[in-house]
């Protein structure tokens, strides 16, 4: 058996012909994985990312100023909700040695992790004294993260909660 570069015996082995296969296809896999990388990137990318960046600084001296208002609170959300139904959305908000607090304003952000479009905010209205509420509907199925703005004169206070809404 003579070894030569005319031999073309190699391309009738099954085992070359698989590799060969195999090789093709993941040259083909990892160029559509390129193309669908580039073509659609992910929406994880805040368009303002500098500002936000800068700020950070700000929101770190906020949290500082939070945690000596003393304040603490809670959302009750629904433990079901659906699309499209409007349900009460309850927060309950706490002073120093658990008092319930007056406060100016009280306003509800929805936002939705993926679909920057669909967020949304309303105002809570008073219930009780500590007590917001307000009627809210959701679009769109899936995670929502709910963030609660309460402020009283230059006292703001932040409470965050996940939820997530059945189709």
């Amino acid at each position: 058996m003579a070894i030569s570069q005319k031999n073309n015996q190699a391309l009738k082995n099954p085992w070359v012909l698989g590799f060969l296969a195999f090789l093709c296809t993941f040259l083909t896999a990892n160029a559509i994985f390129i193309y669908l990388a580039f073509s659609s990137p992910p929406n994880l990318v805040v368009d303002n990312y500098y500002e936000r960046g800068k700020a950070y600084a700000q929101k770190e001296l906020q949290m500082e100023q939070e945690k000596l208002l003393g304040w603490n609170g809670v959302i009750m959300a629904p433990a079901k909700s659906r699309v499209n139904q409007s349900q009460a959305y309850e927060v309950f908000i706490q002073g120093k040695n658990s008092t319930a607090l007056q406060l100016d304003s009280v306003t509800l952000f929805a936002y939705r992790p993926s679909d920057m479009r669909e967020d949304f905010s309303v105002e809570m209205n008073p219930l009780g004294v500590g007590r917001y509420g307000a009627d809210v509907e959701f679009a769109l199925p899936g995670n929502w993260d709910l963030i609660v703005e309460a402020k009283r004169g230059e006292d703001e206070f932040l409470i965050t909660r996940r939820i997530y809404i059945d189709p």
